[in-house]
């Protein structure tokens, strides 16, 4: 670790060094490329200073500062003055050379940053706008540079007066062409991948580049004889720029307009070509350089969509085969024109038997897709739902949802379905509202049974003195022949305790009756409570909140009888709010782990709690404080929470609301 911290500081602290290395490569890679390119375009100079047909050196200041911004200006600068002071055969006053330096760099910087920040092209010349921009841009900047230059040099005296015109169109001319010519090369070739030039071509593609530079060659041949100029045959030359900017984009035609120009001007050169007849050349060499570099944009910016097309269509295939529901498309006929493969393991078919059928063989749609859209006006970016059938290969039936949304022009619509096999809802809702079902049928046979309870708690003392006045009566009347009323008494008796004896039973059995106990979630314990009561909670505009662990233990209870238990007391609080009239309307239910191995579950309320003399006997049955109420809900409930060998009690009690608990054993100590 120590050491992976020393090299990293070291990494940061060499890091600025290499930064300053790397821009002082660069900065001297291009005052040397600059030179060179100034000193190769070197011909048909007049007045023996750099007015030229050619510039391509301009080409090479504009791309860099382009990419580079204005920092590159100095830069610009330097490498004019140099050229100035090093290449002209004649004398150039330095105060001369600089100002002209300082005019270039001013005038391709200022083309630069209108095209960086007015116009904002990309800089990777990725669409045909950059192309123009770029091309028109350049050429104006071209004339402003050449008028500069024109002013510099005749008012230093290294040109005549009356020659400045001509001087100014051949600067302007060989500005603007090798501007155009190595600008957008410089740009194209910067944005290629590392490595991009040795990468191997397989052998057509390599037999083919061979034969466009042999047709180059030749188009040159053709224009430039030998000793004569054919400028007739001069638009032969597109031929092969137009094959390779069709095949290769915009890099193939950056490169083929190089190879033409410098393939032109040698050729000229070699031929002793005038300098009036290189301007010529040059000014159609413009019109065949736009062309090609235009028709390579088109061409790069074209690829670049289909392949951005194709990727597009790959990612979506992808999503489409790992998307778990179905999707499929139909016209606005209804029939099946794809498929993904949920569909195909949804419905159990092979895309080919389902494409091309009718959806609703395999959908018991209600209407075509169209009349839904139409019927519900669907906007285009819009969808709609339902829940149908759909059928198997066998003709069974089984739940589906179906998402529908329309795409396409107008008048010619197609429909996308999602389709979602719901089964497992549709029956988990049905298990629910059976599990729920059941629920109220416990808690009606638990309040009987609680009633019958209280019942044989109330009428077992009244049975009890009945008893013990007819037994006394019985010996009262021990008589002399009362033969009859003894033997009435007797039954009397009789029956009394039997009664007594049959209530005493059924409390006995209500009150330990057995617990069908199993392992379970105190989570699922509460929500299978506050199921029950949702929709009464949202009516009423009471919001339950449930606090529940992650990490609770489970309990070991009997679910639906301790669900019971959590529904009376949830549906106290919630009478006790909804009387309070309280704000806000709150029921809390939470749950958390007790150092003995319990698991208390509290319920709170933020109603207008209860009297003082009426919770001292909360928990007896027939005990209530809501109106028309039987006082048997909390009793019900303490007897299951012992029976289950817990304690429910009232822990607080104000103004502001209620909170009861109720514990029950964790399944760990339970099976200890």
């Amino acid at each position: 670790m120590t050491r992976s911290v020393a090299a990293a500081e070291r990494t940061a602290r060499a890091l600025p060094y290499a930064r300053s290395w790397r821009d002082l490569a660069i900065a001297g890679g291009f005052v040397v490329l600059y030179l060179l390119l100034d000193r190769l375009s070197y011909l048909e100079t007049i007045h023996g200073i750099d007015i030229t047909p050619w510039n391509p050196q301009r080409g090479l200041a504009l791309a860099m500062l382009i990419v580079g911004g204005v920092t590159y200006a100095p830069l610009v600068v330097l490498a004019g003055l140099l050229s100035s002071v090093l290449l002209p055969p004649v004398a150039v006053p330095l105060p001369a050379g600089f100002i002209a330096a300082v005019i270039v760099a001013a005038g391709y910087a200022g083309a630069a940053g209108v095209l960086r920040s007015s116009l904002r092209i990309d800089p990777r010349l990725h669409h045909p706008r950059d192309m123009v921009l770029l091309i028109g841009v350049t050429v104006a900047a071209a004339a402003a540079v050449a008028a500069g230059l024109v002013a510099v040099y005749s008012g230093f005296g290294l040109i005549p007066s009356d020659q400045s015109t001509d001087a100014a169109l051949q600067i302007w001319i060989g500005d603007a062409i090798g501007a155009i010519v190595v600008a957008p090369l410089v740009l194209v070739t910067l944005d290629q991948p590392p490595g991009w030039w040795m990468r191997r071509w397989p052998t057509a593609r390599a037999f083919e580049t061979l034969a466009q530079w042999a047709a180059i060659a030749g188009a040159l041949a053709l224009v430039v004889g030998y000793h004569e100029y054919r400028a007739e045959l001069f638009y032969v030359l597109f031929i092969p720029l137009v094959w390779i900017a069709a095949r290769r984009g915009l890099i193939g035609a950056s490169w083929a307009v190089l190879s033409i120009q410098a393939g032109l001007i040698g050729a000229l050169e070699y031929a002793n070509g005038s300098g009036s007849a290189i301007r010529t050349f040059q000014l159609v060499m413009f019109a065949v350089a736009t062309t090609g570099l235009m028709l390579g944009a088109y061409v790069t910016a074209r690829q670049r969509a289909a392949d951005a097309l194709a990727a597009s269509q790959s990612r979506l295939a992808t999503i489409l085969g790992a998307a778990r529901d179905g999707v499929l498309t139909v016209d606005g006929a209804g029939r099946i024109e794809s498929v993904n493969p949920s569909v195909e393991r949804l419905f159990s078919r092979p895309a080919d038997l389902l494409i091309g059928r009718d959806a609703r063989d395999i959908i018991d749609l209600p209407r075509l897709p169209a009349e839904l859209a139409a019927t519900l006006r669907l906007p285009p970016d819009s969808v709609a739902h339902w829940e149908l059938n759909a059928r198997h290969p066998d003709g069974s039936l089984f739940p589906i949802e179906v998402t529908v949304g329309p795409f396409g022009p107008g008048g010619q619509e197609r429909y996308t379905l999602v389709i979602r096999d719901i089964t497992r809802r549709v029956d988990a809702e049905v298990r629910a509202r059976a599990h729920q079902s059941q629920l109220a049928r416990v808690s009606r046979l638990s309040l009987a049974g609680e009633m019958a309870s209280a019942l044989a708690h109330e009428l077992n003392q009244p049975l009890a003195a009945i008893a013990a006045y007819a037994r006394g009566c019985f010996r009262l009347l021990r008589q002399p022949e009362p033969t009859k009323l003894e033997e009435g008494i007797q039954q009397i008796v009789e029956q009394a305790e039997r009664a007594a004896d049959v209530i005493s039973r059924i409390r006995e059995f209500v009150r330990s009756g057995s617990v069908d106990a199993a392992v379970v979630a105190v989570s699922d314990l509460i929500e299978g409570a506050l199921a029950v009561v949702a929709v009464e909670a949202r009516q009423s505009g009471i919001a339950i909140e449930t606090l529940v662990p992650e990490d609770l233990p489970n309990v070991r209870a009997d679910r639906i009888q301790i669900e019971q238990v959590i529904l009376n007391l949830v549906r106290n609080a919630m009478d006790s709010v909804t009387a309070a009239r309280s704000r806000p309307a709150l029921v809390t239910v939470e749950a958390h782990a007790l150092t003995d191995g319990m698991v208390e579950i509290l319920i709170s309320d933020t109603g207008g709690g209860i009297p003082d003399e009426v919770a001292e006997r909360l928990f007896h049955p027939f005990v209530t404080t809501k109106p028309g109420g039987m006082g048997l809900g909390l009793a019900i409930s303490r007897s299951i929470v012992e029976a289950h060998g817990g304690e429910l009690s009232l822990v607080r009690c104000s103004d502001a609301g209620a909170t009861f608990a109720f514990s029950l054993a964790t399944a760990d100590r339970d099976a200890s």
